[in-house]
């Protein structure tokens, strides 16, 4: 009978930056498990909070299914001789154990086989289970992490207990020395340090009553109710911000929302730091006024029932004045000296052993920062652009930065402001770390834009070339995260670019393929199907744009009649291609446009008239017209395989034919390899 399945690993606290991925990790383990052990189910929810790591599948087979295999022996065609079992079937049903009379026929793909069936029993849930758990939540992926008894068994934070049922069954599952038993831990201070659970619904509401609400949905939905409600009495309202959000919800087993207030001579500093001091530090959210002016309050996220006697928010408000009290003075001190001076102390600042300091970094820019600007035809003054490069880095000098890390940039940008430089360097500055991620916006303006990937590409770049490159989940210098950012600028901001010429010829060979991979993620992320993808890079993807106008082209025309056939017939032209230069068939200087047979003719007069428009669409980007374009051939395309044999035993014929199809495939290509476009009931 199908049981409940759920699952309890409680540790000491887990970074909460870490948790959504993990516990994804987590369910999507458990998930692939049942699946591929043939365990039915109806469904794998995970829960977690700093303290935990719950999956639950509500219903869950006892066993496996039995199953049947088949095992195929001679073919049926010397099975017997004149009606006696030949010397292959008896030697075949002696091997396995199995009396002659029981072998029977069957039919496969190869033809007919004689063989037998055999039913295996399914094996239990439990024992599944019990073997392969440990093994799914060792392949959990953290930051870092920690050893504390075994060295050879590594987690994000030690493990003290463990919850492992199956029904009414306790699993005899042991992880990092601890046994799986029957009891969980509420809230760490108001809760009981042990609660006896038994069934899922169980372990719900005892832990409830100790002060822990184990879904993070849950726990989501009260935070955002009382920050909507406290905003409210202030006829304020929340800056928004999801990443805070999602931490504040794995920090806290019992959130309270709270509100405090700080003077308002804070005020007087700028809103980025401000907000970035209440977010990144305490783990406030920010509020403003409905006309956006920053009010002098915060909402902190705490993890217990209450503060009635106000002792907590006056805690809070002591903390929150000392650092910004800090943020004053750094702003204050920092400004005293000008970006300018601040750029010669780069050279004492360490970018990486292999690539030297930050003044060598800026140096490196300054040529690429060039190069960028004429790429992507955004015209930034090169004065403008020199100078914004030149202070891009001088932050990092700044008290500012050094207490608030994520300020970098922000701050320059400020500073530069202070001091009276014009809008696009100051922009430019303030902008150029964005995009942080890809929910991130790009920088706003086109010198943000130019200044930023500048600096990605020069670390990628820079990286690459010196031997220093991602490996496997390693990745410490986020590379991946700042080539991301480079494809992402251009796209969101449609700039034209050249990969290649950007990274020149020096540029690692590993390079064109870790740009390829980031691309196509990119692209899997705005919702691309992988032939789609497949189709426009195998086309040639150099310029990030051209491919996201092209795999949008595709997109759009993908499903009519005509595009399907073309896509078909181009398949058949690859392979007839691929086979005949396997051959040793040389067919590139095959001459054209003689004595041809009617749809040999038609064909090629299709591509001499059609090449050159379809040139003159690409280098406009009309891609859509091309595909259409490309679509609209197929009449002609079918009647010269109906019509015309190309690999003819006349070898002058055949060499015209393939090389016919060889142009005809190249010019065709211009948008896309659509040979790449799984066909509906081809695929």
């Amino acid at each position: 009978m199908p049981a409940e399945f759920w699952f309890e690993i409680g540790c000491e606290e887990i970074p909460a930056r870490a948790m959504a991925k993990s516990l994804g990790e987590l369910r999507d383990g458990v998930k692939h498990l049942l699946e591929e052990e043939r365990l039915e189910f109806d469904r794998v929810d995970a829960f977690g909070s700093a303290r935990r790591f719950v999956i639950h599948a509500p219903s869950l087979a006892e066993r496996q299914k039995p199953r049947s295999t088949l095992t195929l022996g001679p073919p049926a065609r010397i099975a017997y001789d004149n009606g006696q079992p030949s010397p292959a079937l008896v030697g075949f049903a002696r091997k396995n154990n199995v009396a002659v009379e029981e072998l029977k026929p069957f039919s496969t793909e190869r033809g007919e086989y004689f063989g037998f069936e055999t039913t295996v029993e399914g094996e239990s849930a439990a024992d599944i289970l019990t073997r392969n758990l440990p093994r799914i939540v060792s392949s959990m992926s953290f930051p870092k992490t920690m050893v504390w008894m075994d060295p050879a068994q590594r987690f994000s934070r030690p493990v003290r207990w463990i919850i492992a049922k199956h029904g009414e069954r306790l699993l005899p599952l042991t992880l990092f020395g601890v046994r799986s038993a029957g009891y969980s831990e509420g809230h760490r201070i108001l809760g009981a340090g042990r609660v006896e659970v038994g069934s899922f619904a169980d372990f719900i509401e005892k832990l409830r009553k100790n002060y822990v609400i184990v879904s993070q949905e849950e726990r989501c939905r009260k935070i955002v109710d009382e920050l909507d409600r406290e905003a409210a009495r202030l006829n304020a309202r929340i800056i928004s911000d999801d990443r805070l959000l999602e931490e504040v919800v794995f920090i806290n087993e019992y959130p309270t929302v709270l509100r405090g207030e700080f003077d308002q001579r804070f005020l007087e500093l700028p809103r980025e730091i401000l907000i970035t001091v209440m977010k990144e530090h305490q783990k406030y959210f920010a509020v403003e006024t409905p006309e956006g002016v920053l009010a002098p309050y915060f909402l902190a996220v705490i993890n217990t029932a209450g503060d009635p006697r106000g002792l907590i928010r006056k805690g809070h408000e002591r903390v929150l004045r000392a650092r910004l009290t800090d943020a004053l003075f750094f702003w204050e001190v920092d400004r005293k000296q000008s970006l300018a001076e601040r750029s010669t102390r780069l050279k004492s600042i360490v970018f990486h052993e292999k690539l030297g300091s930050y003044a060598d970094k800026v140096r490196r820019m300054q040529k690429l920062a060039r190069k960028v600007n004429a790429l992507t035809k955004a015209r930034v003054d090169s004065k403008t652009l020199r100078q914004a490069v030149e202070w891009s880095k001088s932050d990092l000098t700044t008290e500012m930065v050094r207490e608030f890390t994520d300020l970098q940039g922000v701050v320059g940008g400020l500073y530069a402001r202070s001091e009276g430089a014009p809008e696009e360097i100051w922009r430019a500055i303030y902008e150029h770390y964005r995009p942080q991620g890809l929910a991130d916006a790009s920088p706003d303006t086109p010198s943000g834009a130019v200044l930023s990937i500048t600096d990605k590409l020069d670390t990628v770049l820079g990286c690459f070339n010196a031997g220093v490159v991602p490996t496997g989940s390693e990745d410490p210098l986020g590379l991946r995260r700042a080539m991301q950012g480079v494809i992402k600028v251009l796209l969101d901001r449609e700039l034209p670019f050249s990969m290649e010429r950007a990274a020149g010829d020096g540029a690692a060979s590993q390079f064109k393929q870790f740009y390829e991979e980031r691309l196509r993620y990119i692209l899997e992320q705005r919702g691309f199907a992988y032939d789609e993808i497949n189709a426009v890079v195998a086309a040639g993807c150099d310029d990030p744009s051209d491919v996201l106008d092209r795999v949008k082209a595709i997109r759009e025309i993908r499903s009519s009649p005509d595009f399907e056939a073309i896509s078909l017939a181009f398949k058949r032209i690859k392979n007839i291609l691929r086979q005949a230069e396997k051959a040793g068939e040389r067919f590139a200087d095959a001459p054209q446009g003689q004595d041809l047979e009617p749809a040999e003719s038609d064909l090629f007069a299709l591509l001499q008239d059609i090449r050159p428009r379809i040139d003159k669409l690409a280098r406009r980007r009309k891609y859509r017209v091309v595909l259409e374009t490309m679509a609209g051939a197929r009449p002609v395309i079918d009647r010269f395989f109906d019509k015309v044999m190309v690999m003819h035993e006349n070898p002058e014929l055949r060499k015209r034919r393939l090389a016919l199809l060889a142009n005809l495939f190249q010019a065709f290509s211009r948008a896309a390899d659509v040979s790449e476009i799984v066909v509906r009931g081809n695929g």
